[in-house]
């Protein structure tokens, strides 16, 4: 009888745990909603691998360098990937979908509001205080992902190299990953060839409390051929539903298609993209003007979710609610396919040590030239005591209390309001 309920409790544990996706939708949804700037890094690991264990800290490293070397913005290739890790092509689209549903929709709300009445002083005061806010969650999460993916000198050495190749040198963020990618490999070949350089370089300076047994969850999506020809058969007619819209009408060809091959060609980041959208939209079309896309620019900066929002506020001009949908879609589509497409392919390949040791030092440049982020978002957004006041208390608020982040972004936005 022991034997019998023994081995249930052997089969049950060794079933991977299956996510509902109305469970994806909720996590993601919340994300994305409390996602301002590059703090949606950290939100989604606080999140997924700090409190829902559906990833461990190494399996989120892995996906955070691989949405860093994909066209598009970072911050969703991450979510994409995340989704598509815990259940295949579903959970990829589902929280694709839930975590932009919040920028998307306060976009339209404030484009509207810009559009239809032109004078929103409200909007400079919540502005100058998220802002703030800003700098506190980046802060924090720049330093939670520092304690994970930079704690050996061979990999605070590629850290520091990000950091003055970003801040001092203005390499592209593209070309910093790639070498450090080659860097690392270099580590790698002189830890096997050079003794006692294995043991300097890669001595811990801090070991994680939580034993990686823990840490690892069951979620890993299994590579399976039926569902990845399923796959692959699912974005083909997502493809071809999105350039029948696109082709339906001269504007539509001229929106959608413009910003689909901004999505897939441009690499670094969404303030990469950010010239390519203005000079397409003001320039060549004039779907906006200038004075117009410099408030879009302001307002993507002030709602959750990637700066490529302003895409949404574009579209919604030219085509109203639709049209923001148009455009936000086609942002993103490119590398939402991308991601799905490529990655079973990266888990496997991510077993190999060498391959291992090339994504660490990616992901610790990736973190060094973090710190360049936050001088120059100090720099722009604490102008004065109230605004150095907003974000050193959302970052103490949000590292020593388990408040959720969501409730520090409201309670700023209001002593914004009451402030300024």
């Amino acid at each position: 009888m022991e034997t019998k309920i023994g081995n249930e409790i052997s089969r049950s544990l060794e079933q991977p745990k299956v996510v509902s996706l109305f469970e994806i939708a909720k996590t993601f949804l919340h994300i994305g909603f409390v996602s301002y700037s590059l703090a949606a890094l950290g939100e989604a690991k606080k999140a997924l691998v700090d409190k829902k264990h559906w990833m461990s800290d190494e399996e989120y490293l892995n996906g955070l360098a691989l949405s860093q070397l994909l066209p598009g913005a970072p911050t969703v290739n991450l979510n994409t990937y995340i989704g598509y890790f815990v259940r295949g092509f579903p959970g990829a689209l589902v929280a694709s979908i839930f975590f932009v549903i919040p920028c998307f929709l306060a976009m339209v709300v404030l484009a509207h509001l810009y559009l239809n009445y032109n004078n929103l002083p409200v909007v400079s005061s919540l502005f100058k205080g998220v802002g703030a806010l800003v700098v506190g969650l980046v802060f924090n999460t720049i330093i939670d992902l520092w304690k994970k993916g930079v704690n050996t000198l061979q990999l605070t050495i590629l850290a520091a190299a990000g950091f003055f190749m970003v801040y001092f040198l203005k390499v592209n963020i593209m070309v910093l990953l790639i070498v450090a990618g080659i860097v690392s490999l270099a580590f790698t070949f002189l830890s096997y060839k050079v003794y006692g350089w294995k043991s300097v370089m890669d001595k811990k300076f801090w070991v994680t409390k939580k034993s990686s047994q823990k840490e690892t969850s069951a979620l890993k999506f299994k590579f399976s051929k039926k569902k990845y020809v399923t796959m692959l058969i699912m974005l083909g007619v997502l493809i071809v539903i999105n350039f029948l819209i696109n082709f339906s009408n001269p504007t539509f060809r001229s929106l959608g298609n413009t910003l689909f091959g901004i999505g897939g060609l441009t690499f670094g980041s969404g303030y990469a993209m950010l010239p390519f959208i203005q000079n397409t939209m003001v320039n060549q079309f004039h779907f906006v003007t200038d004075k117009e896309f410099g408030v879009a620019l302001a307002l993507s900066l002030l709602t959750p979710g990637p700066v490529t929002v302003i895409s949404a506020f574009i579209g919604y001009k030219v085509a109203g609610v639709f049209g923001a949908a148009l455009a936000m879609a086609n942002m993103y589509f490119p590398s939402f396919a991308v991601v799905n497409i490529i990655s079973d392919l990266y888990n496997r390949a991510g077993k190999i040590e060498l391959f291992k040791m090339a994504i660490g030092g990616i992901v610790a440049a990736f973190i060094g030239t973090l710190w360049a982020v936050i001088i120059k978002l100090t720099g722009s957004s604490l102008v004065d005591l109230p605004t150095i006041g907003l974000a050193l208390g959302a970052f103490g608020v949000q590292r020593f209390t388990k408040i959720d982040t969501l409730w520090i972004i409201i309670t700023g936005a209001i002593l914004s309001c009451i402030i300024f």
